[in-house]
């Protein structure tokens, strides 16, 4: 899959602070490394307003090639370096992590953390998951636990960090289905019913991290 290079044009849209609407921006690529692009100070395609990106800011973006194919990533800003021009330090995506088609919280990654979970009558439980991603994650049980479509679950994600840290995210996920493993366990598939913009952003930031961890080994 291409990847963005230096001089590169990009889009991408964040939503406006008070109504909400998605906002379209381009920016340009002044450089790059291994695991970050630096971005210009992004231009308002309809004001020409500059925009200051915020630490921490997700961004749905795409770049086009020379037969005008969008290819289409997330990302998020890891740091603004100022200077007599600013720009803006953001991950760079890894090539499974990119699409030619816009699809929305196509960023997955295996991975396995604590997943505690509450049901509506107040039973408890810690699980592992097998996954996590923008819009949902799935998580792994033994055969005795029975979880149904659309039974709603209050639910916290643990989220170690390289430096030892840890975070906690929490949502109300509902069941989309469980799938029985060979082993007899099964893995039941949930999705953020409501999930606040902040803790989805905590999430998607821990797999960048994590994504680039795996990728440095």
């Amino acid at each position: 899959m291409l990847q963005p290079k230096v001089s590169q044009i990009v889009y991408f849209q964040i939503k406006d602070e008070v109504t909400e609407e998605p906002i379209e921006y381009k920016t340009r690529i002044a450089d790059e490394d291994e695991q970050t692009l630096s971005f210009e100070i992004p231009i308002n395609l309809k004001t020409g307003r500059m925009k200051v990106l915020r630490a921490g800011s997700i961004l749905s973006a795409y770049f086009m090639n020379e037969s005008g194919v969008k290819h289409f990533f997330e990302t998020y800003v890891i740091k603004a370096r100022q200077g007599q021009v600013p720009v803006f330090i953001v991950a760079r995506p890894s090539e499974d992590a990119m699409t030619s088609i816009q699809r929305r919280n196509y960023f997955r990654i295996d991975i396995e953390v604590d997943i505690a979970l509450q049901t509506e009558n107040g039973k408890r439980f810690v699980f592992k998951t097998a996954d996590i991603g923008g819009g949902g994650t799935s998580f792994l049980v033994k055969s005795g636990h029975t979880f149904v479509p659309e039974q709603k679950l209050n639910c916290w994600l643990l989220l170690p960090h390289r430096n030892g840290s840890i975070e906690h995210s929490q949502f109300v996920g509902e069941v989309l289905r469980e799938k029985e493993l060979e082993n007899g366990n099964k893995i039941v598939m949930l999705k953020f019913e409501s999930i606040a913009e902040p803790e989805r952003q905590r999430v998607i930031r821990f797999l960048f991290e994590k994504q680039i961890q795996f990728r440095d080994r």
